[in-house]
């Protein structure tokens, strides 16, 4: 295969997409389409391709919404993982009147409570947080089921 072949076989591919090219291959494949009628051709065609394709003009201030169904299911993912705290909550206090055999909370039996049933599932539910949201959600997550392990039994003495 000659130089002039192989020019030839550059141009053929580049017309398509010539006014993305430098300079410099530019002037090249002009300078080759002034000898070559099937390159001419080709570059006749290339220019009429794109005179009838449609101009593509997206409006800019177009805003690209997401999936509605997918922030549906993330927003219930979040609605149930705030409900398992706080079903487990609730089962804590609920079996600490139970037990007690009054009407108020056997503080007593409150804080060990949370460490046998609440922590575990703070666990699970802290490694799934961190899997599949944000971190924002996550730190706002830990840092709530911080307060409620360590300081919960606190916080309901000033009320009982």
């Amino acid at each position: 295969m000659n130089h002039d072949q192989k020019i030839h076989l550059l141009a053929q591919e580049l017309i398509p997409v010539i006014n993305d090219l430098d300079n410099e291959p530019k002037k090249i494949i002009l300078d080759h389409m002034k000898d070559c009628a099937a390159c001419k051709d080709l570059y006749s065609n290339t220019l009429e391709f794109e005179e009838n394709m449609p101009a593509l003009n997206p409006p800019d201030d177009i805003e690209v919404k997401p999936l509605k169904k997918l922030v549906q299911f993330n927003t219930g993912l979040k609605l149930l993982l705030v409900a398992i705290r706080g079903l487990i909550l609730f089962y804590i206090l609920y079996t600490s009147i139970r037990f007690s055999g009054t009407d108020l909370i056997d503080l007593s039996f409150v804080q060990p409570a949370i460490f046998l049933f609440y922590t575990p599932a703070v666990i699970f539910l802290l490694i799934f947080t961190f899997t599949f949201f944000n971190k924002k959600w996550l730190w706002g997550s830990l840092v709530t089921d911080l307060f409620i392990i360590l300081f919960l039994g606190k916080v309901l003495q000033f009320f009982f």
